[in-house]
C-alpha cells in the first residue's frame, strides 16, 4: 500500500461551498434541536402509550442498526468517527425521551434535560460538521461559521493559507506553524500535520503549487528535524530565492567537484553548512593528520564562480576552515563612518570599515599587554590607502593620540591630515628629520623609564601614545642618495624593534614590500608585520606573497583584488562589450591581518569632492590636535632645533639633506658636507677607533650610516653565513635551516647586508653563493 493509500481517509471528499450556505445549515439544523427539544418535554406528559415506547425506541435501535451496518467493515478512522457523529442526535434525543417516558408523572428534571440536550447537539452540530462542507475561498471571506452571529470578518492570512490547504487536499492532513518570512510577500514556512498513526503524503512540485497557486517549482516539502513522517516541513517562495535548496545543490557540488580525488581540495570534507540571505557558509575539514589546503582560484572554478571576491576562506590553520560563497560581492557598498566608530575603546580598537560578514572591522591603535603597535599597508594608487590612513588618522585624534606623519609625496598623498596632527611633514627631507626627532622621544622615554623603573608603556601615565604614519615611504627607502635612505632605515628600523615599549608605534604605507624598495632591510618588513597588515590591491604577485610569508594562517588563500567588478562578472563584463567603467570601484577592500587572523573586509566610504575628502575632514574634529609633553618637546627641540617650526614646513621643497643644510639661513659648510672619519681622537694621538661618519653634523651624529655598525646585524650571524657559502652556492631556506638559532627574518637581512657589502650575491631567486673574487 503506498503513502497515499495509507493517509487516505474512508468518507468522501470535502465539498467547497460558500460560506453564507454553511450557515444556513448550521441555523437550520440548531431550529431543529430546539423543535424537538420541546416535543421532549411536552411528549411524555400527554401521551405515554406503547405506541410512545415503539417510536422511541424504535428511533433508537434503528439507528443503531445504521451505524454497525455502516462501520462493521470499515477501516477504523475518520470515516467511523463521521458516522458515529451523525448518529449522535438521534440516540441521545431517543434515549432522553425514552427516560422521560417511563418517569411517572410530572418532573422538573424533564424540561432541564430536554433543553441541554438542545443545547449541546446546537452547540456541536454534528450534522453539518460530519457533512464535510468546506469555505469556498473565492471572495477571501468567511461567514460566522461558529455560529456567534458575529458579522463577516476578512481572514488572516495563515488563517487563508490553512483553508487553502485544506480545500485542495482533503486528505485529513492540516498546515499549521504557518510563519510568512515577511508581511508584504507572500512566502511562507510551515509544518503539515498528518492524522495520528499516519504519514504525511507525497506530493509533487505540481500538486504543492496548485495548492497555493504559486509557480511550479516555488513550493518545496522537506523533513522536519527530530520528527517522523508524520510532520513535514513546507517552504514556499514564489517572490525569494529558496537559500536551502541552493546549498543542498552546493553539498553536492562540494562533493563531486571539490572534495573528490583529483579535484581543487581533495578529501577536505563539508561537515555543515547553513544559509543565509545572499550568502551560503560553508564548514569544512581535512582529513585527521592533515592540514587544510583550499586554493581559491580552483575552488571558484569548481563552483564557476568568475567575481573572486564573492569567495571567502577563513581558516583555523590547523585543519578547520570556513568559505563563504555570495550571490554578488558582499562590500559593493559601504556606509561612511561615524564619530562613534573612529572612537578608541578599552581594548585600544577603533572600527574603520565592515568585513565581508558584516561585522565590524577593527583594528587596534595600540594593545593594553604590549603597547605601541606597527603596521604596514600595502596596496597601488587607487586601492584606497589614503582613505585608510585618514581612518585612522581621525581615530588617534579623537582618542588623544599623538600623530606624526610623514607624507614622503610633499603633502599630497594626505592632504586632508594637514592641520589636524601634531606633525605633518611634507617631502623627503621634513620627513626625515621628523623621524630623527622621533628617534630623540623615544631614547627620551627609555631614559626616563629606566630611571623609574618601569618596563613597559601606560597609557597617559606620564606620556600620550605617538604614532608615526609614513606614506608613500618606499620613495625614502630607496632614495639616491645612500646617506638618506640609511639613515631612514635605520630610524624606522630602531623605532620598530624599541619603541613598542615606550609608546610609539609606527606605520608604513607602501606601494610594494620589495626589499629594493625597503632599504634593503627585510627587518623593516619582517617588524612591521608584526603589528596589523592591509593588503590592498597590489600590482604584483610578489607583493601578495611577501605580505602573506609568516603570517598567513595555514592554508590560507588568496586573490588579488581587481581594480573593478561587475554585478554579473567580468567576463559577463567582457562579453557584453561594457566599458571598464561600468564597473564597480573596489578602492577600499582588502585582507586584514590581525591576531594571527585574517579578514576580507572595506574600508568607510568616503567620497572625494575637489581632490579631497571632506567627510573625513570633519571627522577630524575641530580640537587643536594632540601634542607632546613639554620635556618630550624639548628633547624634539633640542634634537633636530625644528618641532617649534613644524607647522611651517620649511624643507617641503627640499629633494636632499644636502640641499636643506646648504640652503639654510646661517648654514656653515661643515653642516652641509659629510663630516670625513677619521682614524684620530681629539688629542691627534691617533689611538681611537675611526667612528662612524655623520654625513650632516649634529642632528644626525649619532647615527650609525657605516655598514660596519648596521643596527639591524645579529653578532656572528653573518660569519657562519659566510662559512656556509665557502662550501658553494646554498638556497635560503637551507641556510634558514642549517642557523637554527637565528629568525628566519634575521637570516634573510643578513644576507642582504653581505649583498651590499659585495660579499654574497643571489645566483638565481632565492640562491646565494660567494662573490667572485
Amino acid at each position: 500500500m503506498s503513502t497515499t493509500d495509507q493517509a487516505a481517509p474512508a468518507v468522501d471528499t470535502t465539498k467547497s461551498v460558500p460560506g453564507h450556505v454553511i450557515y444556513r445549515r448550521v441555523l437550520a439544523e440548531r431550529t431543529s434541536y430546539a423543535l424537538a427539544a420541546a416535543g421532549m418535554a411536552v411528549g411524555p406528559q400527554l401521551d405515554d402509550s406503547a405506541w410512545s415506547y415503539l417510536a422511541s425506541g424504535g428511533i433508537g435501535l434503528g439507528t443503531l442498526a445504521w451505524l454497525y451496518a455502516k462501520t462493521k467493515n470499515a477501516d477504523h478512522g475518520l470515516g467511523a468517527i463521521t458516522r458515529a457523529q451523525r448518529a449522535i442526535p438521534f440516540l441521545t434525543a431517543a434515549g432522553t425521551y425514552v427516560a422521560n417516558l417511563i418517569t411517572p408523572g410530572f418532573n422538573w428534571w424533564e424540561i432541564v434535560d430536554a433543553a441541554a440536550w438542545a443545547g449541546l447537539m446546537g452547540w456541536m452540530a454534528p450534522l453539518t460538521r460530519s457533512a464535510g462542507l468546506v469555505l469556498d475561498l473565492t471572495e477571501n471571506q468567511t461567514q460566522p461559521g461558529t455560529g456567534t452571529g458575529l458579522a463577516p470578518r476578512e481572514l488572516t492570512y495563515t488563517e487563508f493559507l490553512a483553508a487553502k490547504w485544506q480545500q485542495a487536499t482533503g486528505d485529513g492532513t492540516r498546515l499549521v506553524s504557518i510563519a510568512p518570512y515577511r508581511t508584504d510577500r507572500p512566502d511562507f514556512e510551515a509544518v503539515v500535520v498528518a492524522q495520528a498513526g499516519k504519514a504525511v503524503p507525497t506530493f509533487t512540485d505540481v500538486q504543492l503549487a496548485a495548492a497555493f497557486d504559486f509557480p511550479v517549482g516555488t513550493v518545496k516539502m522537506r523533513p522536519v528535524q527530530g520528527s517522523g513522517p508524520g510532520r513535514m516541513r513546507v517552504v514556499a517562495r514564489p517572490t525569494s530565492e529558496d537559500t536551502e535548496a541552493v546549498a543542498e545543490g552546493i553539498r553536492g557540488l562540494w562533493e563531486t567537484a571539490v572534495a573528490a580525488p583529483g579535484k581543487a581540495a581533495p578529501g577536505v570534507d563539508l561537515i555543515d553548512h547553513r544559509a543565509e540571505k545572499d550568502r551560503i557558509v560553508l564548514l569544512v575539514a581535512s582529513p585527521p593528520g592533515k592540514t587544510i589546503y583550499l586554493p581559491h582560484t580552483a575552488i571558484c572554478s569548481a563552483f564557476g564562480i568568475d567575481d573572486p571576491s564573492r569567495l571567502v576562506i577563513e581558516t583555523d590553520g590547523i585543519r578547520q576552515g570556513v568559505v563563504s560563497v555570495y550571490k554578488t560581492n558582499p562590500l559593493m557598498k559601504v556606509r561612511k563612518a561615524t564619530v562613534e566608530d573612529l572612537t578608541m575603546d578599552f581594548k585600544g580598537r577603533v572600527t574603520i570599515g565592515v568585513c565581508h560578514d558584516g561585522k565590524p572591522a577593527r583594528m587596534r591603535l595600540w594593545d593594553p599587554s604590549q603597547g605601541a603597535l606597527r603596521g604596514i599597508t600595502a596596496g597601488v594608487t587607487g586601492a584606497g590607502k589614503s582613505v585608510l590612513q585618514n581612518l585612522i588618522l581621525a581615530a588617534e585624534k579623537r582618542s588623544g593620540v599623538v600623530s606624526w606623519v610623514g607624507d614622503v609625496q610633499g603633502g599630497m598623498s594626505l592632504p586632508e591630515a594637514e592641520g589636524k596632527v601634531d606633525w605633518f611633514a611634507k617631502g623627503p627631507v621634513e620627513t626625515l628629520l621628523m623621524l630623527t626627532a622621533a628617534h630623540a622621544v623615544m631614547k627620551y622615554r627609555e631614559r626616563l623609564s629606566n630611571e623609574m623603573g618601569r618596563g613597559d608603556f601606560a597609557l597617559g601615565k606620564p606620556w600620550p601614545l605617538i604614532n608615526i604614519t609614513l606614506d608613500e615611504i618606499n620613495r625614502l627607502l630607496s632614495h639616491p642618495d645612500e646617506a638618506m635612505r640609511k639613515a631612514t632605515a635605520y630610524l624606522i628600523a630602531d623605532i620598530q624593534k624599541t619603541g613598542r615599549k615606550v609608546g610609539i608605534g609606527i606605520r608604513l604605507a607602501v606601494q610594494s614590500l620589495h626589499l629594493k624598495d625597503l632599504g634593503d632591510d627585510d627587518a623593516i618588513r619582517q617588524q612591521g608585520k608584526v603589528g596589523a597588515l592591509f593588503l590592498m590591491r597590489t600590482a604584483s604577485s610578489s607583493t601578495k606573497e611577501m605580505g602573506l610569508d609568516g603570517i598567513a594562517p595555514a592554508g590560507f588563500q588568496m586573490e588579488n583584488i581587481p581594480a573593478r567588478i561587475y554585478e554579473n562578472g567580468q567576463i559577463e563584463a567582457l562579453f557584453s562589450g561594457k566599458d571598464d567603467e561600468d564597473g564597480e570601484s573596489t578602492a577600499g577592500m582588502a585582507y586584514m591581518f590581525l591576531d594571527g587572523r585574517a579578514k576580507f573586509m572595506r574600508t568607510f566610504f568616503a567620497e572625494k569632492v575637489d581632490g579631497v575628502y571632506p567627510d573625513l575632514i570633519a571627522l577630524y574634529g575641530e580640537e587643536p590636535a594632540n601634542g607632546l609633553t613639554p620635556g618630550e618637546a624639548a628633547a624634539a627641540q633640542a634634537k633636530v632645533g625644528l618641532y617649534d617650526l613644524r607647522h611651517t614646513n620649511p624643507y617641503a621643497d627640499c629633494d636632499t639633506l644636502a640641499q636643506a643644510f646648504s640652503d639654510a639661513p646661517g648654514s656653515t659648510p661643515a653642516a652641509s658636507t659629510p663630516a670625513p672619519a677619521t682614524g684620530t681622537d681629539s688629542d691627534g694621538d691617533g689611538s681611537s677607533e675611526a667612528s662612524a661618519p655623520a654625513p650632516f653634523g649634529a642632528p644626525f651624529a649619532d647615527i650609525p650610516f657605516g655598514l660596519d655598525n648596521d643596527p639591524g646585524e645579529e653578532p656572528g650571524l653573518q660569519d657562519q653565513i659566510l662559512e656556509l657559502l665557502a662550501d658553494g652556492p646554498k638556497p635560503l631556506k637551507d641556510l634558514r635551516a642549517a642557523l637554527p638559532d637565528f629568525q628566519p627574518s634575521s637570516v634573510s637581512n643578513a644576507c642582504s647586508q653581505l649583498k651590499a657589502k659585495g660579499l654574497a650575491t643571489t645566483r638565481k631567486r632565492g640562491v646565494w653563493q660567494l662573490t667572485d673574487s
